[in-house]
């Protein structure tokens, strides 16, 4: 019982040089997902029903700086103080709870957009500013349960238990966890992005047919879907990398719970990778909407002193033209 206390104590994974590119990335996080949430606060253009699934996510983004990362990194170093096993417990619910929301905000996110394009003259009356809140505040208590609920038979005091009883346990609700919080959302968005994406492609071809007898309204009609087709993309983009990113830890957490030993297959260089791309998502997504949707950058670059100095002498040339 000594000999294994005494491993516990020497177990650390904490990696120096690994561990200081989470903070910097932690601080990178925090610095991104401020300026948006300080941009949809302080630009009224941006208060729109997408832009608030949006920031949304950014909150859920944000966390992952302020408290998934140090938290992580703090559990990494004294994983083999017992008296810190309460905090790997709590990092890994957090950890959960950042991935669940992240998912569901995306799924949400292409849900709205899905019925602006399949469903563009109904959009307005079914989705609302109370609906959109509504579905937000579903989203935070879902991921909260979700994150929560494996408390109920995981112990503070002991985080490393291979527990039969725990382990059953344990298995049953990562199952649950990768259908109802992985599987079924990227079903439903796969089928989403499907349908947007022949629907735009056949009103491009009507509008391309439509151009050579009305020149006028098929270019600015043709305008709006390029724009649309631009913020689908950006979507596609969030799903695809939180899927490729986020589809690893599902994993190892099944072959953590399958393995009747406490190792990996998976080495761990490529398990500190794949962690560093999963931390990664909650800085690629608001760079993503910030700098390739068009009313965030527009918003953006208002606020930059130089670009105001460059509208003001632009506006200031042309009224001395027109003098």
């Amino acid at each position: 019982m000594a000999n294994n206390s005494s491993t516990l104590q020497d177990i650390s994974y904490f990696d120096i040089g690994y561990d200081s590119c989470l903070i910097i990335l932690s601080f990178l996080i925090i610095a991104v997902n401020v300026v948006v949430i300080v941009l949809f606060a302080r630009r009224r253009p941006l208060r729109t029903k997408t832009n608030l699934l949006l920031v949304s996510l950014s909150v859920s983004d944000l966390m992952m700086g302020l408290l998934g990362i140090p938290m992580s990194t703090a559990c990494n170093a004294l994983v083999g103080d017992q008296s810190f096993s309460g905090l790997c417990i709590t990092s890994a619910a957090v950890y959960r709870f950042i991935a669940v929301s992240t998912i569901l905000h995306i799924l949400i996110i292409t849900g709205e957009r899905y019925v602006s394009v399949i469903y563009p003259f109904r959009y307005m009356s079914t989705v609302t500013k109370k609906r959109t809140v509504t579905l937000i505040s579903c989203v935070w208590f879902f991921s909260l349960f979700m994150a929560l609920i494996q408390l109920a038979w995981q112990k503070f005091d002991n985080f490393t238990s291979r527990n039969p009883t725990k382990l059953r346990w344990g298995l049953i609700y990562n199952v649950i966890g990768i259908v109802m919080c992985l599987l079924l959302p990227m079903a439903l968005m796969i089928f989403f992005y499907v349908r947007m994406f022949n629907v735009i492609h056949r009103q491009a071809t009507q509008i391309r047919k439509l151009n050579r007898v009305q020149q006028s309204c098929g270019g600015h009609r043709g305008k709006h879907l390029v724009t649309e087709k631009r913020a689908i993309t950006i979507f596609a983009l969030m799903l695809g990398i939180f899927t490729c990113c986020w589809s690893t830890w599902y994993i190892g957490l099944l072959q953590d719970y399958l393995s009747k030993e406490d190792f990996y297959a998976i080495p761990a260089e490529w398990l500190m990778v794949f962690d560093f791309l999963r931390f990664s998502t909650s800085l690629i997504n608001p760079m993503l909407y910030t700098l390739l949707k068009q009313d965030f950058r527009t918003e953006l670059l208002h606020m930059l002193p130089s670009y105001k100095k460059k509208i003001e002498r632009s506006q200031q040339i042309a009224m001395n033209s027109v003098i």
